[in-house]
């Protein structure tokens, strides 16, 4: 099977920093894959380089075997590859029903088919009853959970979420976890940057690790945690030692 997701020798640098070095990876279809790393490690670079945020310097990024090199965000968006934010965005000003809305009108239906689409994306995300409260009222979980509903309501094939698990209380990830399988359960390939790396070894199938930019490690969660060139590069040389 193809993959959905290939990137082939990306690189980025801004001024004299290289932030992306030769980075190359594939992501098939209905796979979780997570990126770790340090902060600075490229990782935030690489996932809008892939959404269209930023354009590569070289290399190559195909989706569903098309290059979308270079294509601004919203045309990555509309082939069916959607990001969510680190910082969950809501429209305090909307109710959560009229926020996932958002997503559905972005690919051009009408009002009665968004409203239907998005109550759909909130039943799945486990906010359907909460579709005419006010978003501002939204707790950090609601938060990340309605990022996602707003996600799927573009009708995505490929999930990018950027820390999913960011400021989310323990009993919240446990039910996060839960949601993104679901997810991934109804056909959707999941990308992924995350700091927690509890959280990754319960349910992703393959970690890349990212170091100054370049990949250092890839393989699953037990593999890619407990490689020595990770651990160093989360701890330091001498804290490594240590450990």
């Amino acid at each position: 099977m193809a993959p959905i997701l290939s990137v082939r020798r990306a690189s980025k640098a801004f001024g004299g920093l290289q932030a992306v070095r030769s980075v190359s990876f594939d992501l098939a279809p209905g796979e979780i894959l997570a990126i770790i790393g340090p902060n600075g490690a490229g990782k935030s670079t690489l996932f809008n380089l892939i959404a269209g945020q930023e354009r590569a310097d070289s290399g190559e990024i195909l989706f569903e075997e098309r290059p979308i090199t270079g294509l601004p965000a919203e045309a990555v968006a509309r082939r069916g590859l959607v990001k969510t934010f680190q910082t969950s965005r809501p429209f305090a000003s909307m109710t959560f029903l009229e926020n996932a809305m958002v997503g559905a009108l972005a690919q051009g239906v009408g009002l009665r088919r968004a409203r239907d689409i998005a109550l759909d994306a909130l039943r799945t995300v486990g906010l359907e009853s909460q579709a005419d409260a006010p978003a501002s009222w939204a707790s950090t979980g609601q938060r990340k959970r309605l990022e996602i509903a707003r996600a799927l309501a573009t009708a995505p094939r490929l999930l990018l979420l950027d820390e999913p698990f960011g400021g989310v209380d323990l009993p919240s990830i446990d039910a996060l976890i839960e949601l993104l399988r679901l997810v991934r359960e109804q056909g959707m390939t999941l990308l992924l940057i995350e700091h927690n790396l509890e959280a990754v070894h319960r349910f992703v199938d393959r970690v890349l690790a990212m170091h100054l930019g370049e990949t250092i490690a890839e393989g699953t969660p037990e593999q890619v945690t407990g490689d020595p060139r990770v651990v160093q590069a989360y701890l330091g040389a001498s804290e490594a030692a240590h450990a």
